[in-house]
């Protein structure tokens, strides 16, 4: 999953949060792909490379474990809302 720009951001409405509680997986995956953006900036470290220079890159085992968590949260706890 990746997000690929403002306009391809999926809105987040009833109809698809519902289908996703209910384990609709092109749903989920349009609900996590909604949060990708903050999951990037919140999986994001400052590595030094070799040369001394600092640079940003998005963790991807921390990036994983947060959609995990996510997709866990809207299965269960979402559930209890709708």
């Amino acid at each position: 999953m990746s997000y690929t720009g403002k306009d391809q951001t999926p809105k987040l409405t009833y109809a698809l949060i519902k289908r996703a509680v209910h384990g609709d997986k092109d749903a989920l995956e349009k609900v996590i792909l909604h949060f990708d953006p903050y999951i990037n900036a919140v999986s994001t470290v400052v590595r030094t490379i070799p040369s001394g220079e600092d640079i940003q890159e998005v963790d991807e085992d921390r990036k994983i474990q947060i959609q995990m968590h996510l997709m866990k949260i809207i299965q269960e706890k979402w559930r209890e809302l709708i």
